[in-house]
């Protein structure tokens, strides 16, 4: 199941330390070789909460495990009630993929609701969002109350639910009382883990001579950082290549930064640096650019691979957000259910 988990699509991050953000996530994906039909998943800054869907359920950190332990019963009548929400789901986003193939077997259907806690102000905000086949499918202002087709095959579906402002009324029951509310449950809980520094270990690593050199950074926390290549001091752009933000097993985090370096002579290479920043954290990671720390698959290079370097360099998490939030069916029963989902619990 760790592979279904790794289906974790990073998220944004609030920008400074007393925001917080947390997303829902939703997914349902038949006909998917190898994946649960639908599954659920709770995402506090980036780092996985819980993960379940009808056969599994994936608690690894300690105060996850104590949450639940002192709130046992309410949270296992959470997990069914949102189990519950499958058919809901599913009956509301029948027409997603209308005139598709379903014999395909390529439908995944994604919902996020996402909210945004500031502890100091008290303020909050928060978004929904719809996914199809891994496109941007629709979204809601939540500011005008209008559903949006952010892919042109949801106009028609965007128009129907502006018709049915029950629609809208529900989402914002999802985000202002049930995101939140469990936000800072998490917080409560989780803080003291979701609030410390971590830096990563820094490696140089090259497929061959002919191949850019990539510095790449892993095991940091939180996932609030930035990588950069620079030269005499001052930050290029020329010849570099940033990679995705990704997210490791253990809930650590990882990133690179590429550099072409087949046109730097070899005597300049000592003007370049890499450098990596975590935010909150004064002291920054810094890397010279120097060929005997480059780590290489190449036979013929003195820093050959071994099997840890390789397992250090693989990709540990795999991207991809999945989102959530079926609203219509009946508005009646669609509110009794989602108001079941959190409610009942914290």
């Amino acid at each position: 199941m760790i592979k279904v988990i790794t289906l974790l699509l990073l998220l944004q991050n609030a920008a400074s330390g007393e925001t917080y953000y947390m997303e829902m996530d939703y997914f349902l994906h038949p006909g998917v070789p190898n994946f649960p039909e639908y599954a659920v998943m709770n995402v506090i800054e980036g780092f996985l909460a819980s993960y379940y869907d009808e056969k599994v359920m994936h608690i690894k950190q300690d105060w996850m495990k104590k949450l639940i332990k002192e709130n046992t019963k309410e949270w296992e009548s959470s997990v069914q009630a949102c189990l519950e929400y499958k058919d809901i789901f599913r009956h509301q986003t029948k027409n997603f993929n209308a005139g598709s193939n379903p014999s395909e077997g390529k439908e995944i259907i994604q919902q996020i609701i996402g909210c945004v806690w500031d502890e100091e102000t008290n303020n909050t905000h928060g978004h929904v969002k719809y996914g199809n086949n891994g496109e941007d499918f629709m979204t809601l202002d939540t500011k005008t109350g209008t559903w949006i087709a952010t892919n042109p095959k949801a106009e028609v579906i965007a128009k129907e639910w502006n018709a049915d402002k029950a629609i809208y009324e529900i989402a914002k029951i999802l985000l202002r009382n049930e995101c939140l509310p469990l936000l800072k449950v998490f917080l409560r809980y989780g803080k003291s883990f979701l609030s410390r520094k971590v830096l990563p270990s820094v490696f140089l690593l090259q497929k061959s001579p002919s191949f850019p050199v990539t510095c790449h950074a892993t095991g940091f926390f939180p996932n609030k950082a930035m990588m950069f290549w620079r030269k005499d001091g001052e930050e290029i752009h020329e010849g570099v290549e940033h990679g995705n933000l990704l997210p490791n097993d253990d809930g650590s985090f990882q990133m690179s930064v590429h550099l072409e370096v087949l046109a730097i002579p070899p005597e300049d290479w000592g003007r370049y640096e890499c450098i990596f920043e975590l935010s909150g954290v004064k002291n920054d990671v810094i890397t010279k650019l120097d060929q005997d720390s480059i780590r290489s698959n190449n036979p013929k290079t003195k820093g050959l691979l071994t099997a840890t370097s390789i397992a250090v360099i693989a990709m540990m998490g795999c991207v991809i957000v999945i989102l959530a939030a079926a609203l219509s069916f009946t508005a009646f029963k669609l509110m009794n259910v989602t108001h079941r989902i959190f409610h009942r619990i914290f």
